[in-house]
């Protein structure tokens, strides 16, 4: 019976306020499953899975409560599985499952929530940010252009002010799904 409880315990500590001391968004707290990634940077990814459709935003602990900065993609379905601020809390990385489980990375403005895609189209995810203030995002696949290869599979570091890509490190592709 005490492992039980003590295991009780456990889930209710791991669930979407799991990690950061704070409460969950209202939305997650009535929902009938909700999956919180850990606070980074007092920035977290907050999806609820119900009928017939998943809720998903990203969100920022404004001190006594989250604050929507970003809501799901217009016209995609998926979830925001993933956020990282940069350095200095301006951008945010952030990794969206789509169909298939299909991920894609999103340069989101903390500011105002604008996403813009890195690798768009193509499977990517989210690793971090380096001290200097680039994200770095793995590219998971091969990119052609016009018959020729415009990028390897790779992690990058991607400048979130310009969007232009640098090659860090090689990797092996992916397979799709």
């Amino acid at each position: 019976m005490r492992a039980i409880v003590l295991l009780g315990a456990l889930v209710v500590a791991a669930g979407c306020g799991g990690g950061s001391g704070a409460p969950p968004p209202a939305h997650a707290a009535k929902a009938p499953f909700a999956r919180c990634s850990h606070a980074s940077g007092g920035f977290r990814a907050c999806t609820v899975f119900s009928a017939p459709g998943e809720r998903t935003a990203l969100y920022w602990y404004a001190g006594s409560h989250w604050k929507v900065v970003r809501g799901p993609l217009a016209g995609r379905a998926g979830w925001w599985r993933r956020v990282v601020p940069s350095p200095d809390h301006r951008t945010l990385l952030a990794q969206w499952s789509g169909e298939c489980e299909l991920q894609s990375t999103y340069l989101v403005s903390a500011a105002d929530g604008g996403a813009r895609p890195v690798f768009a189209g193509h499977a990517s995810e989210a690793v971090g940010w380096t001290a200097a203030g680039l994200a770095r995002v793995r590219l998971a696949e091969q990119v052609w252009h016009a018959n020729m290869l415009a990028h390897r599979a790779g992690v990058y570091l991607v400048d979130p002010h310009t969007m232009a890509v640098r090659l860090e490190r090689l990797v092996a592709a992916s397979k799709g799904c």
